[in-house]
């Protein structure tokens, strides 16, 4: 008899008990748990290992006749959990979801700040960019992973630099990248984050000096972009790509000289990159 049998010995298990009331919860967990975690990505360039915080959510679904779930099984899981988290081991952790608390469906989202080195482009100085991480995984009658990296650039009015004599108003932009890989691919969060600034104006970088923030300047001026611009040629890069299975690319634009911000999305076709 195990020590959990003993320690339970006696104590009446309510959560699974029936309900009579015969509706199904959908989704049933534990949310906002903030856990250290080490995650790994790989592509062609190579592996990237870096450790960090991660905010879990945690459900699976619920038949109408059962009562409850075990909450406390989802910290044990994250608690027995002793490698590195990766695609592929997500993957796994979400099925392990399903076995512990004996559930037909499982969902598990994980939130996370990453950090991209980046030097300023004229002296060279080093720094890091923050980007923010979300995985979803969902594994029973449907299984399916959609990450999402959002990190910001820079763009520059095409408008503004039209119609003045002197300058143009620029104003710095969140991207957002949701997509599902296709079968035995992956792209690494620092490729996809290099690819997202390249549709930007220009980049933003941590530190700068004052060669730096000309070089910035002017790399802004003569690269103009609405958000329209930014989002279309987001796009393309990513139809381009033949590891993408699906997705959906944004930018908000924080404009400098209006109270609201500009705002552009567009979603790839539910058949784009289908095997």
């Amino acid at each position: 008899m195990t020590s959990e049998r003993k320690f339970h010995e006696g104590l009446p298990d309510i959560q699974s008990s029936g309900d009579d009331r015969n509706i199904a919860i959908s989704r049933v967990g534990v949310t906002s748990i903030r856990w250290p975690i080490r995650f790994v990505s790989s592509s062609h360039q190579g592996i990237a290992e870096q450790s960090t915080v991660a905010s879990f959510d945690m459900f699976v679904s619920l038949p109408a006749d059962r009562k409850g779930t075990h909450m406390s099984r989802f910290l044990q899981l994250l608690s027995d959990w002793d490698s590195h988290f990766c695609i592929e081991s997500l993957k796994g952790f979400c099925q392990s979801i399903c076995e512990k608390l004996d559930s037909e469906d499982a969902c598990l989202t994980v939130r996370f700040p990453y950090f991209v080195d980046r030097l300023a482009p004229v002296t060279g100085e080093s720094g890091k960019i923050q980007l923010e991480v979300t995985i979803d995984v969902k594994r029973g009658s449907q299984n399916d992973l959609v990450m999402t990296v959002t990190g910001p650039a820079t763009s520059l009015c095409p408008c503004s630099k039209e119609i003045s004599e002197r300058g143009a108003h620029n104003q710095r932009c969140k991207l957002a990248v949701s997509f599902r890989f296709k079968e035995q691919t992956e792209i690494s969060i620092e490729e996809l984050y290099e690819m997202m600034e390249q549709s930007a104006s220009t980049q933003v970088f941590p530190i700068l000096k004052r060669p730096d923030e000309k070089w910035v300047t002017e790399a802004a001026y003569d690269n103009p972009k609405f958000v329209e611009d930014i989002v279309r040629d987001l796009a393309l890069a990513l139809s381009c790509d033949d590891r993408i299975a699906w997705y959906r690319c944004s930018s908000e634009n924080y404009e400098s000289i209006h109270q609201h911000n500009a705002f552009g999305e567009i979603e790839s076709d539910p058949d784009f990159g289908s095997i």
